[in-house]
């Protein structure tokens, strides 16, 4: 193999990682920013939390095909994978096979929340409402659900996927773990178990056809980790005093 070949080979996989990231940052980027801003301005009108359901539905309408420009249409509808589940997805035995893959995203949740939670719940004392506490422990994983899976998903691992399957749901795993890498040195021991977890999202998103499925049992499984992180598995610590 010539030095270009394996140039181009190299670029073929850098383009669909890259997107991929881009996408993700994008989506969650704002959210990030208007929540810090949040907790100084108006705590309690959960204002950023707002804005950020508007600017996901825009964000994710846009990268489903809708606006301009008009001739990346289609490839941008058929990168996010939101809603095309082929004919196999919908019979009985590929509506199981999609149930048992969310089972073992529940599964991997429980595991991750027995595991990874801490022996005491954070302390919320400094945040300034309660309204802006529930926005944070509801948006938070809503983003994160929402948007990763498009990112990753959807538009990284379908732009790999030109190169196999499988391999397009390793790396697209892989990427998806290091990602998680940013959140600190804390976050390290968890990276083998976010890469297993990613291997089965991608499992599930190729196989249904579609990235909703995985939206739903990420956030879902980011929100059970949030409520026994953050409150304890107690409810009532989402009422600041």
């Amino acid at each position: 193999m010539t030095l270009r070949q394996r140039t181009g080979d190299a670029l073929a996989y850098a383009a669909p990682i890259a997107l991929g990231l881009s996408v993700s940052f994008l989506g969650i980027a704002p959210w990030a920013a208007m929540a810090r801003l949040n907790a100084r301005i108006q705590p309690d009108v959960p204002w950023a939390a707002l804005a950020t359901l508007v600017w996901m539905v825009l964000y994710l309408a846009w990268l489903n095909g809708a606006g301009p420009p008009a001739r990346w249409k289609a490839a941008r509808r058929y990168r996010l994978r939101l809603w095309r589940p082929g004919s196999n997805a919908w019979s009985k035995e590929g509506i199981a096979v999609t149930l048992m893959l969310m089972g073992v995203i529940g599964l991997f949740a429980l595991v991750w929340i027995l595991t990874g939670a801490p022996e005491r719940p954070a302390d919320v004392s400094h945040y300034p409402s309660s309204v802006y506490l529930i926005s944070v422990v509801v948006m938070g994983p809503l983003v994160s659900g929402v948007i990763e899976e498009a990112a990753f998903r959807g538009y990284m691992q379908r732009g790999l996927e030109r190169h196999g399957t499988g391999r397009a749901i390793v790396v697209t795993a892989l990427a998806f773990a290091l990602a998680h890498a940013v959140n600190g040195l804390g976050a390290l021991p968890l990276l083998p178990g976010i890469f297993v977890v990613g291997l089965v999202y991608g499992l599930l998103a190729y196989h249904s056809g579609s990235i909703v499925p995985g939206m739903i049992m990420h956030f879902l499984g980011d929100l059970a980790f949030t409520y026994f992180a953050l409150l304890g598995g107690d409810w009532h610590r989402l009422f600041v005093h």
